[in-house]
């Protein structure tokens, strides 16, 4: 698992939406956005690097997340026009709402922000005196300490389980195109997944494919993950509802990782567990 100090605080990044209040991050997983004119920088911060995330709320700014990338993929969405393109962090620390850090409380509240590039993720040194710098790692690290977690993700170079569910009324759409450039940027309709766990929802059955796992019956939560039978990597298509699954945390785990040289199907997956079980 990944040791984090205040020297692994080595960025920072305002974030924003169009209401003029960013990110409400409740999940663990989340796709941070970056202005179209950074997409080449997204893939800047190392997968042990940690991003202090500030926003403005009510005319005061905030520190209000500490996150760390999760993956080396840009993905591509365009729910927002100017923010097409992001990528999968986890939330490190996140004092929440009643507990949100003023900015005037840190040592960054000292530094010149001005035309540092609004909305990617600036380096410390590029805005502090080099001697400054341990300081302001360690102020940070004190003021969002409180708030760490220590369920940490091991670094995943392939991690494709997450979906961002926004509202849309779209029950297929093209998606799945690679743009081979220099990294590849993987187009998934977000829609698609909202629409399927919906569907199950309404119909009393979300429950995993595979294993038949609820959320619902166990933590009486409405979660599920929602699974690509056809894998994205093959390329351009139309993806309908029926070619998603929904699938618990476990299993959808298992359905992106190789067993005996090849990724197992739903019918394959759930035909493994009958077997064990047996």
């Amino acid at each position: 698992m990944t040791q984090l100090s205040p020297k692994n605080i080595t960025r920072i990044k305002n974030i924003t939406n169009d209401t003029g209040r960013a990110y409400d991050i409740e999940d663990k997983e989340f796709i941070l956005h970056f202005p179209n004119r950074f997409k080449k920088r997204i893939l800047d911060t190392k997968t042990d690097e940690l991003l202090v995330l500030y926003q403005t709320i009510n005319n005061k700014r905030f520190l209000t997340h500490l996150v760390r990338p999760i993956d080396n993929e840009v993905i591509e969405e365009n729910a927002r026009e100017n923010f097409k393109f992001g990528r999968i962090f986890e939330v490190i620390a996140y004092p929440g709402d009643k507990h949100k850090i003023s900015f005037d409380q840190s040592r960054l509240s000292k530094l010149d922000f001005r035309n540092r590039g609004w909305g990617n993720a600036v380096k410390l040194n590029e805005i502090a005196d080099k001697d400054e710098i341990g300081n302001i790692q360690l102020d940070l690290w004190n003021l969002f300490k409180p708030y760490l977690t220590h369920d940490l993700k091991e670094n995943q170079k392939d991690y494709q389980s997450f979906f961002n569910d926004e509202l849309s009324q779209d029950f297929e759409s093209k998606e799945g195109k690679e743009l081979f450039r220099q990294h590849r940027v993987r187009e998934r309709d977000s829609s698609l997944t909202f629409e399927k766990k919906l569907a199950a929802k309404k119909g009393g059955n979300l429950k995993c494919e595979v294993c038949l796992f609820s959320f619902q019956d166990t933590f009486d939560q409405d979660y599920i993950e929602c699974h690509h039978k056809i894998p994205i990597y093959k390329g351009e298509r139309i993806t309908r509802l029926e070619d998603l699954a929904l699938v618990c945390s476990n299993c959808h785990r298992m359905l992106h990782r190789k067993i005996n040289g090849h990724f197992l199907t739903i019918e394959q997956l759930r035909k493994l567990i009958k077997k064990k079980n047996r």
